[in-house]
């Protein structure tokens, strides 16, 4: 679910968003067209023009913290909380910046030939350092292109090859890497340069050319559309050898990262829809934790919105504490014990810190973040208070799916938010904020949980999805949306709602 602002185990605390990079990308904004009669075409969010592919990265969509109020043990309520911190998602990517060619035979308005590579001369001895520039780039483009063919190979020492000699830390966290990108069945994977290399002075006082990265990636399925990640990588030249590689950082944590895989000796498995991949404190509980993720997908894909096709494998990592507070730049998000991020145009990334969370509590947060994947991978819309209740009560429906509605074990903190509290605005609960007491986070999800259902019940499961895509997806305002999916106003829709907690709770 979507981010309570708070501590996990004492007050919600406001947890402000990191900015959203643009990286000199041009700003602009383009319709949405309705797909419903009556239903204008509405204001677009923000795209990003000529932005290389990796650099826009949303913050996380949503995160379980432990159940609220603390489980009295030995038993663990089965409900969650989630609480939102709305993000825009506006995962555009732009043109990719192209490895080192020389063009010819182009004439204005002609059939564009292929590129034809020529590698530039070596420069000379005294040459400075702009003048190096073309050399230097051709060989660092050269290192790159023939250590993403070994990984996709599975030749280690291919991989490694690019190190420079004594660079003992890069070697073993580059093969540590290597084995955690092939546990996950990486099936695409480049390295490509983004712009040219910068000299640097580095260890020492040595000269280091600065070189970053753009990393397309993808895993288990051959031929999936591949996502990019920004990396920094550092090399030197030698007399022996020529250039060589003496960093590869991690990414950084303006685009959500690092990733688990860049910074952890994962123990991983991957299943018919899930790659799982957990700490090593973790790694004895992996079987089952697979089963779990696996049957969690199974009810995700039932819900499964857009035109992006079916989720071809759910990416779901565990960590403990340590890995919690590095991942995903999660020093923001210690207070969660799971949460979902955007790392593609299409597809987001499930983390779940098992340090704070009761082992008959995976279940429930599983199903609820694969919901948030499967409803919102895609989505473009705006920050907007009057759809959190929309995501976060979608995210419990998939979660709660096929279950009674008496077995709600919240439905008595939902019924008190009824009496106790104004709801002028029907179920457009507000999220929650620094503060939201306790009781009322959890009431504020089952608000929109028991909203999302009855809307279900009243006109099936398919006009609610309709009725979901229109305003969560599009953009389209609730009183706009209800009487083109739904046949009925808005008015009436959130009326019969709020009777219907008052019935039930």
């Amino acid at each position: 679910m979507n981010p309570p602002d708070g501590d996990s185990e004492s007050a919600y605390k406001q947890v402000p968003a990191p900015p959203v990079p643009v990286y000199d990308a041009v700003v602009v904004h383009n319709p949405v067209p309705s797909p419903y009669p009556g239903i204008p075409s509405q204001a677009g969010p923000p795209a990003m023009e000529n932005m290389p592919p990796g650099y826009y990265y949303p913050p996380p969509y949503g995160a379980y913290p432990p159940p609220w109020p603390a489980p009295p043990p030995p038993r663990t309520p089965r409900r969650s909380l989630i609480a939102s911190a709305a993000v825009v998602v506006t995962i555009l990517a732009g043109a990719a910046v192209a490895s080192y060619p020389t063009l010819a035979g182009l004439d204005a308005g002609a059939e564009a030939a292929p590129a034809v590579s020529v590698p530039p001369a070596s420069p000379a001895a005294n040459a400075m350092s702009y003048e190096r520039v073309p050399w230097i780039r051709s060989q660092i483009d050269a290192s790159l292109q023939a250590q993403s063919a070994a990984l996709l190979a599975g030749d280690e020492n291919g991989f490694l090859t690019p190190v420079a000699e004594g660079s003992t830390e890069l070697t073993r966290d580059l093969r540590r890497r290597f084995g955690t990108l092939r546990a996950m069945q990486v099936t695409g994977w480049a390295e490509k340069l983004i712009g040219s290399p910068t000299p640097v002075t580095g260890q020492g006082g040595r000269e280091e050319w600065l070189a970053r990265v753009d990393l397309q990636h993808c895993f288990a399925v051959a031929g999936c559309a591949t996502d990019g990640l920004r990396a920094e990588t550092r090399w030197i030249e030698t007399p022996a050898d020529g250039l060589r590689m003496v960093a590869f950082d991690a990414s950084k944590s303006e685009e959500n990262g690092p990733r688990p895989w860049e910074v952890t000796d994962l123990t991983v498995a991957v299943g018919a829809r899930t790659i799982v991949g957990v700490s090593p404190k973790y790694a004895k509980r992996l079987p089952e934790l697979q089963k779990q993720a696996e049957a969690a997908a199974l009810v995700a894909d039932r819900y499964v919105r857009g035109d992006a096709g079916p989720v071809d494998r759910y990416r779901i990592f565990m960590a403990d504490g340590k890995e919690w507070q590095r991942w995903y730049g999660g020093e923001d998000l210690e207070w969660a014990a799971g949460y979902a991020v955007p790392i593609g145009e299409t597809r987001l990334e499930v983390v779940l810190n098992l340090s704070e969370m009761p082992e008959d509590y995976v279940d429930d947060t599983l199903r609820h973040e694969l919901g948030h994947v499967a409803t919102l991978r895609g989505a473009d819309y705006s920050d907007d208070d009057d759809f959190w209740w929309m995501i976060e009560g979608i995210a419990d429906y998939v979660d709660e799916s096929g279950v009674p509605i008496s077995d709600y074990e919240e439905a008595d903190l939902v019924g008190r938010y009824v009496d106790e509290v104004d709801m002028t605005t029907g179920v457009v609960v507000p999220p929650p904020d620094a503060n939201t007491e306790e009781w009322q986070v959890a009431a504020r999800y089952g608000v929109g949980y028991h909203a999302i259902r009855r809307i279900a019940e009243r006109f099936g499961e398919p006009a609610m999805l309709a009725f979901f895509d229109a305003v969560v997806r599009n953009g389209t305002p609730l009183k706009d949306a209800a009487p083109a999916t739904l046949g009925k106003d808005w008015d009436d829709v959130n009326r019969d709602c709020l009777d219907y907690l008052k019935k039930v709770t």
